[in-house]
């Protein structure tokens, strides 16, 4: 099996595990929570900031924006199914 075809069976079953999967645990869960995280971290190692009151902001503002970035990312893995499908 080479690379290709291996690629097009991980994205099939990314894909098979549906849209919303995809949008909360790639967009929300990842990438909202690890850069609410380092906001947090940011603004209280740079500003001084209070730690918990940053991260409680950064947990409202993040994972939401992570909803978009989950969508962006669903719709990647299917132009990139498509185009290994069309090799």
């Amino acid at each position: 099996m080479d690379d290709a075809a291996l690629e097009l069976q991980k994205l099939d079953a990314l894909l098979a595990k549906g849209k919303m999967y995809v949008i909360l645990v790639f967009g929300v869960f990842f990438w909202g929570m690890l850069v609410s995280l380092m906001v947090a971290l940011i603004h209280y190692f740079i500003l001084g900031d209070p730690f918990w009151a940053e991260l409680q902001r950064a947990l409202y503002i993040y994972p939401i924006s992570g909803i978009l970035f989950g969508w962006f990312t669903w719709v990647q893995i299917h132009r990139k199914r498509d185009k290994l499908r069309a090799q």
